[in-house]
């Protein structure tokens, strides 16, 4: 009903009212109303296109990034792609699109031409580490995000990715400094934290994996029943069967409430 009440409203605006709608809801966008945004311009792309004039690649660029906000990267990739005059940030929003919707060799060409001319932002550095790390290259995916980490050392992110490349790699103590470093750089990343747990439960630390999770326990995570059953895979591995069943009879229960 909402939707409908705002497609009335508008109907009759005229081009620079339409400008200045525009504005607002890239307003909207910036103070992280992603939803609200998404839902509204959709509705005006459908009813309204013809009379947004020139201005129709701003609406849709808006709109595909407030989509790919709300994780729906097929209509957001329909978008970017709808769109006929390309920023210089085209190529990285784009990339990061194709990338969620798992096409990684055109993302690869987006996201590496994005970064040649942008070599020092951040973002740019980031992103094609993520998108080597996906095409399965983790040696070129490390080189990039060294430079991430190096550059950017307050940005978790970087750290974390290296973290689960080197854990799939089998270097668990590598992993575990990574996973670490994106912890410390923000205490709130709770998977940084698991892993680190998880690191030491794959190198065979089984008290320094369990100390950790215990940690993650008291905090509230969503984790929590994947740290409760590690807890007690750790227990019955210490030949603790009753702490072990305690563990996992906590771990079925948070699951069944869940």
């Amino acid at each position: 009903m909402r939707n409908f009440s705002l497609i009335i409203s508008i109907l009759f605006l005229s081009t620079s009212l339409w400008s200045q709608k525009l504005v607002e809801y890239q307003t909207l966008y910036a103070q992280e109303k992603f939803a609200q945004v998404a839902k509204d311009v959709d509705s005006l792309l459908k009813c309204c296109p013809t009379q947004m004039g020139g201005q129709m690649d701003d609406w849709n660029f808006l709109l595909a990034n407030a989509q790919m906000k709300v994780g729906k990267f097929t209509d957001a990739k329909s978008h970017y792609e709808s769109i006929s005059y390309h920023t210089e940030t085209y190529p990285l929003h784009y990339g990061i699109c194709l990338l969620k919707n798992q096409l990684f060799e055109l993302a690869f060409a987006q996201l590496n031409d994005y970064y040649l001319n942008h070599s020092e932002e951040y973002k740019a550095i980031y992103w094609l580490g993520e998108c080597y790390y996906y095409m399965q290259r983790p040696k070129e995916a490390l080189r990039v995000l060294q430079k991430a980490v190096d550059s950017f050392p307050d940005d978790p992110d970087a750290f974390y990715l290296m973290g689960i490349i080197h854990t799939e790699r089998g270097d668990y103590e590598k992993a575990f400094i990574y996973f670490q470093a994106a912890y410390d750089t923000r205490n709130t990343l709770l998977d940084a934290k698991f892993n680190m747990g998880l690191t030491k439960f794959y190198a065979q630390q089984l008290e320094s994996a369990e100390e950790i999770l215990s940690e993650l326990a008291l905090e509230k995570t969503p984790l929590l029943p994947e740290v409760l059953a590690l807890l007690g895979e750790i227990r019955y591995r210490l030949h603790d069967e009753e702490g072990a069943c305690e563990y996992w009879k906590e771990a079925f229960y948070y699951r069944d409430w869940e």
